[in-house]
């Protein structure tokens, strides 16, 4: 089941009222540091924030139509966001390690970005309701959300983000 938030071609003012991604200092799995939004590669970015290890299958079927966006349009990238509550560097250290070991391939490190964040205020930011399913998210480089989806990928959603995608 998934729920499709926003319209494909929502004015600007619909666009703005979906929200902004919060200004956000982190680290991918590259051990390189990434500013949200603004220092993402893309003019376009996809973001695909999990909550949980056990949605990575649907966090996954994002991926074909994401790669597929990032081999047609140069200036689209997507990223990973599996998010965590904050923790102590001991643990951060751990679940990144496990992370890494997890995505063995180092080709995909610096588009895997682990949030250690306060989670209920991220949600809250984002307007996710609960951290049951995965979300993905279109944003500009200022951040501002232009499309949004909950739960793993569909043939609906994927129309969806394509035509979204080519709108900007």
């Amino acid at each position: 089941m998934f729920l499709l938030l926003g319209s494909v071609a929502a004015p600007a003012s619909t666009a703005q009222a979906q929200g902004t991604f919060p200004p956000l200092t982190a680290y991918n799995l590259n051990k390189q540091k990434v500013t949200l939004p603004g220092g993402m590669a893309g003019k376009t970015d996809l973001l695909l924030i999990s909550f949980a290890p056990e949605q990575q299958k649907d966090l996954e079927s994002w991926l074909p139509a994401a790669q597929a966006l990032q081999h047609t349009d140069f200036q689209f990238r997507y990223y990973e966001l599996p998010v965590e509550g904050r923790e102590n560097f001991i643990f951060r250290w751990w679940d990144t390690s496990s992370l890494r070991s997890d995505q063995n391939d180092p080709e995909i490190w610096p588009w895997v970005v682990p949030l250690f964040v306060d989670r209920r205020k991220l949600m809250h930011e984002l307007n996710i309701p609960n951290a049951k399913q995965v979300v993905a998210l279109l944003v500009d480089q200022r951040g501002r959300i232009l499309w949004r989806a909950i739960g793993a990928m569909t043939p609906e959603l994927r129309a969806s983000l394509m035509a979204a995608s080519q709108q900007q």
